[in-house]
């Protein structure tokens, strides 16, 4: 087939530039990899990626920028096709140009080289995020690309930036809207041929809602003139009535001005806190239990965020209360107030006579969700102190670092985008497009350097752990089956079952890389049939390596009930439900996974068929979770009204599917169930 063979040429030449590039004769290396491109426009990783690592590698050696005669050579095209390499060209011999990657972008779109579209957009988006001054012109420009691309959710998040630069665009907070609405439908569509809600590993999606031009703008700065005047009204009666200590008509004055400005710390949150410890000092009651049932949840964020501020007004000594603060702070995007109060929880458990690692993963999480990458990295390696031998605290540690080295390598410079794509120190390590790539260069060093330390200190666990994980990022079978012989010759020595859960996560990895890669094969060879079974056979193996890994993890740590979660997860998926169910009923002991836990074991009855049992789980569960409105509780309330529907009780399920319309009136398939569940009523 014509594509195919397009395919083989492209791979051809991008191995011969892979080789060429080795000996330093970059120029010529880019030229190989534009020829690849012309066969495979929308080569992503084999292509651009690359392409841009050889790029910065030839910038760091001091190489020439395109000359004039080569800029007036690339400048146009005749084809979309041709335009986009001419820009990529130039772009690979000036990566800091910002036109150069304006061209490529629009060039891309034209020529609906969706994937090459996606990689620029992403790599622009990042910077612009990063500057100290970002542009909404690109915010504007990535969203047309990003909606003429078809990917909404980026589109929206590019939209919703520009809006919060423009706040009085009107066109901006309308386009933002129906991109919103865009987003919902797609995602009602995506979900149509859904039942009951299943984990699997999704990748992260940005959820629309409607943006309030009134909305804080995050700096404790009202988009509105008049929100500003009367939330400082209340923050004045607030301060007034704290100087005769009439303290608890000033939280409420505090609290009702904040409704106006959410982020407004310096005016309310920090006198707020002053407020409440001074109460405390003169015996100040804590909430009464009325007052904790009547807070301790919300309709909305910043609902959520106030109930949480007044409970920890009267009880400053309470954490949890601060910690459900930040929750909320974060989810509805008052970044001022989530990064304040984060910090104070932060010192506060950094104080503790025995701190709490799970305080510390809610401030890695929330950290992380801001883009606070330093203090990400602080959290986590406070966590990884108390619990050193967690995996998923390692891997979570490797990537804010990462994404740490990508946020402060010259992305913070005075300046525009073009300033801030600039990162010459760093550039050569780390690059994002939908996550930080770490180039070759890079990652030989870091092997080096790790063998090096367990050369001099060959027993020090650390040791083994940082060339495994060095060896790894490679993302080759060799490095990667290196990796594995060191983790499990240090298992058969030390008798340590850390190092053999870690070759099961190496596995896992290893295989999830081998099917996106054949998966995007099966993309290209559409017709094969051999690609097909190989897209199959991996998938399988994945699936019998993770149910093994998981059976090991939790004969191993008996105790540990995460990881009778996960292997109940992955009984699921090879649809052993009975296995699965007790394991679940185990794990519900943990509060962390308690709501999750039953989830699943309403689902396996429900797969059972057992639907009486599923109802009885799901409403236990729902009877058990505190907050009614978020994405859980309708999750909750979909998988009971499917088990009513199945259990034959069609008026109850569409009375809870009716409930769930009028939260979330795009929420999976609620509408359609709903519609023909009246209609089948007559």
């Amino acid at each position: 087939m014509p594509g195919e063979d397009n395919h083989a040429k492209a791979g051809a030449l991008f191995e011969t530039a892979r080789k060429i590039a080795q000996t330093k004769d970059y120029d010529r290396a880019i030229d190989m990899y534009i020829e690849g491109l012309r066969y495979a426009p929308d080569a992503v990783e084999g292509g651009y990626i690359e392409l841009r690592e050889l790029a910065v590698r030839r910038q760091q050696e001091n190489a020439p920028k395109p000359s004039t005669e080569e800029i007036n050579a690339h400048q146009n095209g005749s084809t979309p096709l041709e335009r986009m390499l001419n820009a990529s060209y130039l772009l690979a011999k000036d990566p800091e140009h910002l036109p150069y990657a304006d061209l490529m972008l629009k060039a891309a779109v034209e020529g609906n080289y969706k994937k090459a579209a996606k990689w620029i957009a992403d790599l622009m988006f990042l910077a612009n995020n990063s500057a100290k001054k970002p542009s909404p012109q690109i915010y504007i420009m990535l969203k047309d690309a990003y909606t003429a691309t078809g990917h909404i959710e980026r589109a929206f998040a590019a939209c919703q930036r520009s809006v919060k630069l423009m706040p009085k665009n009107r066109a901006l907070a309308e386009n933002l809207r129906e991109l919103g609405n865009q987003l919902r439908a797609s995602r009602t569509r995506q979900q149509q041929n859904g039942n009951l809600i299943e984990d699997e590993d999704q990748e992260q999606r940005f959820i629309a809602s409607d943006y309030n031009l009134s909305a804080p703008d995050g700096a404790g700065n009202s988009n509105n003139a008049g929100e500003l005047a009367k939330a400082k009204a209340f923050f004045e009666k607030a301060g007034k009535a704290a100087e005769t200590d009439n303290f608890d008509y000033a939280i409420d004055m505090y609290l009702e001005g904040l409704r106006y400005a959410p982020d407004a710390v310096e005016e309310a949150h920090l006198p707020l806190g002053e407020l409440a410890l001074g109460r405390l000092r003169k015996g100040g009651k804590k909430p009464s239990m009325m007052e904790r049932m009547k807070r301790m949840r919300g309709k909305t964020d910043l609902e959520q965020l106030l109930n949480a501020e007044y409970l920890f007004a009267k009880d400053p000594e309470h954490l949890p209360y601060a910690e459900a603060m930040l929750k909320a702070a974060v989810a509805g995007g008052y970044t001022r107030t989530a990064d304040w109060i984060a910090n104070l929880i932060f010192q506060t458990n950094n104080a503790a006579a025995k701190p709490s690692i799970q305080t510390y993963i809610l401030l890695k999480d929330s950290y992380a969700a801001m883009g606070k990458f330093d203090k990400a990295v602080a959290a986590c390696q406070r966590a990884m102190r108390l619990k050193p031998q967690d995996a998923d605290l390692a891997e979570d540690y490797k990537n804010l670092s990462a994404e740490l080295t990508m946020a402060t390598g010259k992305y913070d410079m005075e300046g525009d985008f073009r300033k801030s794509i600039k990162n010459r120190e760093e550039q050569a390590k780390l690059y994002a497009q939908d996550r930080v790539i770490k180039t070759k260069d890079y990652r030989f060093s870091a092997i080096e350097d790790a063998r090096k330390a367990l050369a001099r200190n060959p027993d020090l666990p650390k040791n083994i752990f940082n060339l495994a994980g060095a060896l790894s990022d490679m993302g080759t079978d060799e490095a990667e089956e290196e990796a594995v012989k060191l983790l499990e010759d240090a298992w058969k020595s030390k008798a340590d079952f850390t190092y053999k859960q870690r070759v099961g996560l190496l596995r896992i990895k290893q295989l999830k890389r081998k099917l996106r890669q054949a998966r995007s094969a099966a993309e290209v060879k559409t017709n094969d049939a051999q690609v097909k079974q190989k897209v199959e056979e991996l998938s399988s193996k994945l699936r019998e390596t993770e149910l093994e890994h998981y059976r090991l993890c939790m004969e191993n740590y008996p105790t540990d009930l995460k990881a009778k979660y996960e292997y109940g997860i992955r009984l699921i998926r090879n649809k052993r439900y009975d296995e699965a169910i007790p394991l679940f009923q185990e794990a519900q002991k943990d509060p962390q996974r308690k709501i999750a836990a039953m989830d699943k074991i309403g689902y396996c009855f429900f797969m059972k068929g057992w639907y009486a049992d599923a109802i009885d789980v799901f409403k236990q569960a729902m009877d058990s979770y505190e907050i009614k409105e978020d994405g859980i509780a309708k999750e909750l309330r979909y998988n009971l009204a499917c088990a009513y529907e199945e259990n034959g009780n069609p008026e109850k399920a569409l009375e809870i599917y009716r409930k769930i319309a009028q939260l979330d009136f795009a929420y999976r398939d609620v509408s359609q169930r709903v519609d023909k569940l009246r209609g089948e009523q007559g």
